[in-house]
């Protein structure tokens, strides 16, 4: 029987200078996505983050950082409170984008899915930490990756321990891509 799918967050996109009159364009178990302006050339977005792991995952001075990361350009502050308890924050990164049906970011996302995945079931004795024990498998097993995605995925597994996140390699909304074809890890971790 396959999981239920993660809830998506249902409260309204909050009342905010910055948010009114915006397009949602996406909604996540714990992020709300509206569109921002396109600045220098560079699309942008609001992602209204009611997680805080998510938050620190965008905001963090000590957050996972280059080529596979969204680049972050502001954190607005926050706009009231989710449905959940925590405040929304409003972090502004650039606009990413769903993976194509093929091509080569596609192969690299479903090589990391289909290893984080198999890993988990390896791992699946350890129960909530198989997901931090999988994702270190990914980074000490030789599997080929790019230098950049090898070392990403090292940076993403000390934000998960340092941060007690869980990695979600899995969901496909998770692995993202710049209109350049550059894999992003848009939002890999979730709340214990």
């Amino acid at each position: 029987m396959a999981d239920a799918p993660a809830p998506i967050i249902s409260d309204p996109v909050p009342d905010h200078p910055l948010l009114r009159g915006r397009r949602e364009i996406g909604r996540g178990e714990s992020t709300i996505v509206v569109e921002a302006a396109t600045v220098d050339g560079q699309e942008r977005v609001y992602k209204i983050l009611s997680s805080p792991t998510d938050y620190a995952y965008y905001t963090a001075a000590d957050r996972p950082v280059g080529r596979h990361f969204p680049v972050v350009f502001a954190d607005h502050g926050t706009a009231g409170r989710s449905s959940r308890g925590f405040p929304f924050h409003i972090v502004e990164v650039e606009r990413l984008y769903p993976l194509p049906g093929s091509g080569e970011t596609t192969d690299v996302a479903t090589k990391i899915s289909t290893a984080y995945f198999d890993a988990c079931m390896m791992w699946r004795n350890l129960a909530q930490d198989m997901g931090r024990i999988a994702l270190h498998h990914l980074t000490a097993t030789p599997m080929g990756w790019a230098d950049t995605v090898r070392e990403s995925l090292q940076a993403l597994e000390v934000f998960s321990d340092e941060y007690g996140a869980l990695p979600d390699l899995i969901k496909a909304d998770n692995l993202m891509m710049r209109k350049d074809g550059t894999l992003v890890f848009s939002d890999p971790v979730f709340m214990e």
